[in-house]
């Protein structure tokens, strides 16, 4: 049986899921920049994989989670940054990056992300922030 690997990138800085929040009259909603995230996850992962069946396997999901490198960085700081000498320990956490983008391809990659056995996230700097998912068939 062949096996499936899945790869794509999301262009853009990444975004947290974050807990529903409540307006005043106790009505729920989900804050508008993590709804617009979820959509260019969504469309990242369509643009490159049009008619796509959902896979129904156990799988292993790769984040490579890039975050630009801050402009207050000196030059020789920066450098150590590209090359993994520094690597980020900001917001938004490795679990809510992974969170927001593994419910997003729920019923597009996968049926349900239940099926996800294994999960890597790695956090660096680089010069534009991105998200690279690779999705492999275990």
């Amino acid at each position: 049986m062949e096996r499936k690997t899945i790869n794509f990138t999301i262009e853009g800085k990444p975004v947290a899921k974050q807990s529903v929040k409540f307006t005043r009259s106790g009505m729920r909603y989900t804050p508008k920049h993590i709804v617009e995230y979820s959509n260019l996850v969504k469309s990242s992962f369509m643009q490159a994989y049009k008619s796509f069946k959902p896979l129904e396997t156990p799988l292993k999901v790769r984040l490579y989670v890039a975050y630009e490198i801050p402009k207050s960085f000196s030059e020789n700081k920066r450098l150590k940054a590209l090359i993994d000498e520094i690597r980020p320990t900001v917001k938004p956490d490795c679990d809510n990056v992974s969170k927001n983008i593994l419910d997003s391809l729920n019923g597009l990659a996968w049926l349900d992300d239940k099926q996800i056995v294994e999960l890597s996230v790695y956090k660096v700097y680089e010069e534009k922030p991105f998200v690279d998912v690779e999705i492999i068939e275990v």
